[in-house]
């Protein structure tokens, strides 16, 4: 044997054991922190491949030992996306992100909370962190797109008053209340958009009975739960966060300039001269037009861009909050104080003296949330927190300041000259003056919560029972101080040209003193709960249960006539789940309202869903693609107390009670003809309804929750249908010999179904992490009966017609030549007296009868509540980068424009026209071959061309959008001179929202916040810009 040999071989051996064993163990170290910049401690750390674990400290350290060659380590922590990465480095520092949707996670429900891949119900929830990406001044704004189900539209931009409308999963009810449920912390509250985001945890929205059941009588809308920030055990952590930020409108329209306002006015009286029967001259001569066209003479032939006048380009706003959050496993807490400050983009402000017009808004925040472990079984937690709201500037309707603007043409008044405010004429015009007609005001709103919560195990009784007991309290008051002087005493002046060809300005009337009035609203609101909870495993099998009793007590002694409002709840819930595999849910609430008569205030709605997690049956197959599989179903009932228009004004609110009042005009006795007396009287105003009841909803829901690829890829899918009976409506085919007015009755039904997904990638690339989510939700609504008077044709009925649908014309296109006109095929027009002219709109004679009118109407378009929600986001983060981006829209919405934006002057009024009126129909243009977008130049229903401003497919148009909602950029610095300084971390960030829109509505129109009949015109909503710091201290 040749020993020589094999005493190199076995050299050659131990070499590579000990080069193997010095590369496989040795030590890599870090820290681990959340994406907010704070340590982690309790991260587990895992050698993938190996049984070699380790977990975080306190303060985020780590160190750990590694065996493997080409070491992968893998960092869990509940509640966050686990991340996996290549340890080629002796030092490396980790950020994990919270997750979304994470199977393993805690998810709240109705009353409590649940593990997620059990859960039976259709929920979807967010982290709170992301509402403070979105620089806005509450939370529903903030929602927008974030979450399937939910459809937020922003109506107004106004500071202040620029909350969002939330519907979940469409509309439900054609007459009653839309919104969800809104509870903070389990408490039910109305002034949630007042909570500052920094102290939301997170936010969950139940959609289906089964989640909602519990809330019996106010499930109905679906309930959105926000819950706050809790104290976590270990060292006190400090963090402060500055915003400032530029807001500027999303769009704004452009009106016409004088020359070219005064000669399409010309045009619109000598076109409706031949519909009239006048024969009216031009009322702007060709000298007029000239100087408007110069601008030689800006007094007297002013070009205003009204506009431009009192509105500014951008207006400052600023957010700061300082929060500490620590404790120990005795006590816990978390404390934060907010400030906000925005300021309105109206301009010229402070032209009246006294006072500035301009709208302010400012708000003060504080809530301190702590918890005790008094004992191992006895725990308490207080929650105390304060918003306190001051809004100040003029006292008109910011919408009255708009639709003045609007409304205002551009040579009606020079507007400004020297500081004073102009009118050509005694008759006014000068829409600066609605910025102070109404005066000013200041107000204060203050809300005060408070809460109290025990817990007490009763392990010593049976294992896995415990109670509860809550006491919630929440006031309201405010203040309104109002300044006014006569509208007729804001100084005006009427410019006069003076022989020398100077100009004097004459006041029109002498200044008045103000007089000052005050308004007192004051209410409060008692909450009380008492709860025995049980959760408890036997072997495979696993089941809890919930008993609870709830009573809520709202009073406003602010008015005499409102009766306390009060609720009472008794709620129950039993779960079973066996291996996590098959589940079965059923709960069950008896609740009541004082709303409704004596007899007729309680009811049961009781909801079942039953799961099956396919993924833990014995026969599915172990594979790294799909990892999880869930099905799942519901059904159950559930109401909505909130019936009727109105339904908080007392008239409304009881009306099981029959209404009657004192005759002020008298009842008249005697001879006709001859002298006769006036006595007071009474008389029955309105039948009443004793059988009145809620409205009641039948919903039924089948899931599926899928997971792939070591989960990191999620899939949910849902399919509902709601039916909705009980709702109040007037009856419309009772015979008006019935003598009083008819009382409401529960007799409408509605149904509402549709289908959603959300879909969210988790993914790393060695230091890369990013998230990529989707969320699209489709819902359709139809009124199945509503006791609709008979219709002369069957495509005339709103019933079996989604609810707002809108109805009117079909056009074919404009009338451009005489021939067109006088074809003797051509149907009669019911309007202008069938003086049809070129320009006119030419009109689909639907049923054939030879006449265009109303009977020719039908469904058009959608309505203005769109079927179909979307939203993509994506967040990436790369060592100290990070980047978000949200974009949301619409589809199936549909916009019917009033006439001020089709007709260049509105109504006969000499009003403004906005600019893009000009492609209006013109013999020359239709010569040229050019393209014309509306019909001639008229003024409108009260001149001569009332049949081109009919409801109509003409100017209905789709109003779906896409927006790039929100954007954030930012890098957190770690480390170095801030760990010398005391500071955990450092952030810079530069975030906006309502960035870019994508439309096809008109120029000046934004597509969530269109014009309507009901929201005339609003303030428009705003782009913010913002940038800031977060420091961790």
């Amino acid at each position: 044997m040749n020993y020589s040999k094999m005493y190199v071989c076995i050299c050659i051996i131990f070499f590579l054991i000990v080069s193997h064993n010095s590369y496989s163990q040795r030590t890599i170290s870090g820290v681990v922190s959340s994406d907010e910049g704070n340590p982690m401690g309790g991260v587990t750390i895992t050698e993938k491949g190996t049984n070699n674990i380790s977990a975080t400290k306190e303060n985020g350290a780590f160190s750990i030992l590694l065996r493997s060659e080409k070491p992968v380590l893998v960092f869990t922590y509940t509640g966050y996306s686990s991340r996996e990465i290549i340890a080629d480095k002796g030092t490396i520092d980790v950020v994990l992100s919270r997750g979304q949707n994470q199977l393993d996670d805690v998810v709240v429900v109705g009353y409590g909370t649940q593990k997620k891949a059990t859960n039976t119900g259709a929920q979807a929830s967010m982290a709170g962190k992301l509402l403070v990406q979105s620089p806005s001044a509450n939370i529903s704004n903030s929602l927008v797109g974030r979450l399937p189900g939910l459809f937020a539209s922003q109506a107004s931009g106004e500071p202040g008053n620029d909350q969002s409308t939330l519907r979940i999963r469409g509309v439900g009810t054609f007459n009653g209340g839309q919104e969800p449920l809104v509870l903070v912390d389990g408490i039910q509250v109305d002034n949630y958009n007042n909570i500052d985001p920094n102290e939301i945890e997170n936010i969950t929205i139940l959609k289906d009975a089964s989640s909602t059941a519990v809330y019996g009588i106010r499930g109905a809308n679906g309930v959105l739960i926000i819950t706050t920030k809790r104290g976590k055990v270990g060292p006190a952590k400090v963090a402060y966060t500055f915003n400032y930020a530029i807001n500027s409108f999303t769009d704004i329209r452009s009106q016409m300039n004088a020359y070219d306002y005064a000669s399409s006015f010309n045009k619109a009286v000598l076109g409706d001269n031949y519909a009239t029967g006048k024969n009216l001259p031009a009322p702007y001569s060709q000298i007029a037009l000239d100087k408007y066209k110069s601008g030689e003479d800006p007094v007297f032939f002013p070009n205003v861009d009204w506009y431009k006048l009192m509105l500014k380009e951008n207006s400052s706003q600023q957010q700061h909050n300082l929060s500490i959050n620590g404790g120990t496993e005795k006590v816990r807490y978390a404390i934060s104080t907010g400030f906000f400050n925005q300021e309105g983009l109206f301009n010229n402000t402070k032209l009246a003296s006294g006072y500035d017009a301009q709208i302010r808004f400012k708000r003060f925040n504080f809530r301190s949330n702590l918890n005790f472990n008094i004992t191992k079984l006895f725990k308490a937690a207080i929650d105390i927190s304060t918003q306190t709201e001051l809004r100040s500037g003029n006292a008109a309707n910011t919408q009255t300041v708009i639709d003045n603007i609007d409304r205002a043409n551009p040579l009606v008044s020079p507007g400004i000259v020297d500081g004073k405010l102009i009118n050509l004429t005694t008759a006014g015009g000068n829409p600066l003056t609605s910025l102070y007609q109404a005066g000013y005001q200041r107000e204060n709103r203050n809300f005060l919560n408070g809460l109290i919560r025990l817990d007490h195990n009763l392990n010593f009784i049976t294992k896995g029972l415990s109670t509860h007991a809550i006491v919630s309290y929440q006031n309201f008051s405010s203040q309104r101080f109002l300044n006014t002087k006569p509208t007729s005493t804001v100084i005006i002046y009427i410019p006069i040209r003076l022989a020398d060809g100077s100009i004097a300005y004459l006041p029109q009337v002498q200044d008045a003193p103000y007089s000052f009035s005050e308004t007192i609203g004051k209410n409060r609101r008692v909450t009380s709960e008492l709860a025995i909870d049980y959760t408890r495993s036997f072997g495979s099998h696993n089941v809890s249960g919930l008993l609870l009793y709830n009573q809520l007590k709202s009073i406003d002694p602010a008015f005499t006539f409102l009766v306390p409002n009060g609720y009472q709840s008794f709620v129950g819930r039993g779960t079973y789940d066996y291996k996590n595999r098959y589940l079965a849910e059923v709960n069950v609430a008896y609740n009541g309202t004082e709303n409704f008569a004596p007899g007729e205030r309680f009811g049961l709605f009781p909801a079942y869903s039953l799961g099956w997690v396919i993924s833990e049956e014995p026969f599915f197959p172990e594979s790294e693609i799909l990892e999880f599989i869930k099905i799942r179903g519901s059904y159950g009932e559930v109401g909505n107390d909130q019936i009727g228009a109105n339904f908080l004004i007392s008239d409304n609110r009881f009306l099981y009670r029959p209404t009657a009042w004192l005759f002020t005009g008298g009842s008249r006795f005697g001879e006709v003809g001859s002298s006769y007396n006036l006595l007071a009287g009474s008389r029955e105003g309105r039948g009443n309804n004793p059988d009145l009841t809620w409205e009641r909803a039948i919903k039924t829901n089948i899931g599926v929750e899928m997971a792939f690829w070591r989960r990191n890829i999620t899939l949910n899918v849902d399919v509902f249908e709601e039916t909705r009976d009980n709702i109040l409506a007037n009856p419309q085919t009772v015979s008006a010999i019935y003598g009083v007015a008819i009382p409401p009755r529960n007799l409408g039904k509605m149904r509402n179904r549709g289908y959603e997904f959300d879909f969210t990638l988790n993914h790393n690339i060695g230091q890369l992490s990013y998230q990529v989510k989707a969320n699209y939700s489709f819902a359709r609504n139809k009124i199945l009966f509503q006791d609709e008077v008979n219709r002369t044709y069957p495509y005339q009925f709103r019933t079996n017609q989604r609810f707002g649908q809108y109805f009117g014309l079909i056009d074919e296109g404009l009338f451009n030549t005489w021939d067109e006109v006088n074809d003797s095929k051509r149907p009669v027009y019911e309007w202008q007296n069938n003086k049809i002219q070129p320009g006119d709109i030419k009109f689909k004679d639907v049923n054939s009868d030879g006449m265009i009118n109303n009977d020719d109407q039908v469904p058009i378009g959608y309505s203005q509540i769109p079927e179909k929600t979307f939203g993509f986001s994506l967040v990436g983060q790369y060592k100290g980068f990070s980047i978000s981006i949200l974009f949301q829209g619409v589809s199936n919405v549909s916009l019917n424009y009033t006439r001020r934006f089709i007709s260049a002057f509105y109504d006969a009024i000499p009003a403004g026209a906005v600019d893009y009126l000009i492609d209006s129909w013109t013999p020359e243009r239709y010569a040229a071959g050019m393209d014309s977008k509306f019909p001639r130049f008229s003024l409108g229903t009260n001149g001569g061309a009332p049949n081109n401003y009919q409801s109509s497919t003409f100017f209905t148009v789709d109003a779906s959008y896409v927006r790039l909602k929100n954007m954030e950029i930012g890098y957190t610095f770690r480390g170095g001179v801030l760990k010398r300084m005391g500071l955990n971390s450092t952030r810079l960030f530069v975030n906006g929202n309502n960035l870019l829109t994508w439309s096809s509505v008109y120029p000046g129109v934004d597509p969530e916040s269109p014009p309507t009949l009901t929201n005339f015109e609003p303030y428009p909503l705003v782009r913010t810009i913002n940038m800031g710091i977060n420091v961790n201290f």
